[in-house]
């Protein structure tokens, strides 16, 4: 990731730059700050394009820099739309920008993408 990237603390909110190990404000680990939740996000059933599913992909995984959630779980339905998200999160994978990816479980028509170590 890019130096000049910028995340937020989020213990005080402080803006800071992506490879910042500590916030100099509140002295907290930003590595810890992830939220154990998980973020979820469909963009396969509003009638999208391919296209337009991909830009909604992009979108959550850019906010996610700022957010720090530990997996967002993608709702992908079962056509082409899964076929080329998959094909996106190989790519973004290989490019370290994700951890990696896998099924939710017995659904295939929902992806969950691991975005720590």
């Amino acid at each position: 990731m890019d130096r000049d990237k910028k995340v937020l603390c989020q213990f005080c909110g402080m803006s800071l730059f992506n490879s910042s190990k500590t916030c100099p404000k509140c002295d907290s680990v930003i590595e810890n700050q992830f939220h154990p939740s998980t973020l979820t996000v469909d963009v396969a059933h509003n009638k999208e394009t391919v296209e337009q599913a991909l830009v909604k992909l992009h979108r959550v995984l850019k906010k996610n820099q700022i957010m720090k959630h530990r997996q967002i779980r993608v709702i992908v339905g079962s056509k082409i739309i899964r076929t080329e998200v998959i094909k996106e999160l190989k790519s973004l994978k290989r490019q370290k920008a994700i951890f990696g990816f896998k099924t939710d479980g017995e659904n295939s028509g929902a992806l969950i993408i691991r975005m720590d170590h």
